[in-house]
């Protein structure tokens, strides 16, 4: 699988998580929680790949890779809104669309802008960086390190 639709899998599971949320009911709080820690999880591993392998693999043929680092900072900023928001209110809905349509604007600028600009990489290095990418992927999803942080970054993003 090449990078680009690699990362266009992940958008989608991204999108459902989020949907998913956006659909709970504020009555179904052990619900929300299961969701929105199932959506870090997600986020955190794609993110990773991202920043440590397809950004620094594009950076001379996508300006845009700057711009999407920024946006990382800003959904973590607004999931760390949606930790803190009690699962039960209304607040909680809000906050999620207001990630949901921070989320939609990045993963749109991606596939719509930055990954046509990949494929200037020509097809055998997309691949190739696919395939590195779906092994870190798989790595950073089973690895005890990575879960321990995963935890850590859990909890700071319900104290910011």
């Amino acid at each position: 699988m090449k990078a680009d639709e690699l990362l266009i899998e992940d958008h989608g599971v991204i999108r459902g998580l989020l949907h998913q949320l956006e659909q709970s009911r504020s009555e179904h709080a052990a619900e929300r929680s299961e969701l929105l820690d199932r959506l870090l999880s997600v986020l955190d591993v794609h993110v990773q790949i991202e920043n440590d392998l397809f950004y620094p693999a594009i950076r001379d043929v996508s300006p845009l890779y700057a711009i999407a680092h920024a946006e990382h900072r800003q959904i973590d900023d607004q999931l760390a809104v949606v930790f803190r928001t009690d699962p039960t209110s209304e607040d909680f809905h809000t906050e999620v669309k207001m990630l949901a349509a921070t989320v939609e604007h990045h993963a749109s600028e991606e596939e719509q802008e930055m990954f046509p600009q990949a494929k200037a990489l020509g097809e055998t290095e997309l691949e190739t960086l696919g395939q590195a990418m779906r092994q870190r992927q798989q790595h950073l999803r089973t690895s005890a390190v990575s879960q321990t942080r995963l935890r850590i970054k859990r909890e700071t993003l319900r104290r910011l």
